[in-house]
């Protein structure tokens, strides 16, 4: 299985959740999602997987 983090390293929290995932033992392919942002495939996707819905991605 590979760990994928869609990742902004100016986020505090993106940071602290890289870290765990790394002292996990895992290597994520981490993807700078403001530099590279998932296409509309790639949201779908994440979504089924998920179960989540669109609605329920947004911070509040």
């Amino acid at each position: 299985m590979t760990v994928t983090i869609y990742h902004n390293p100016d986020c505090g929290t993106s940071r602290n959740v890289l870290a765990m995932i790394r002292r996990s033992g895992e290597e994520p392919e981490v993807i700078e999602y403001l530099k590279h942002p998932p296409s509309h495939e790639t949201l779908i996707e994440l979504l089924d997987m998920t179960g989540l819905k669109p609605r329920d991605l947004l911070r509040q």
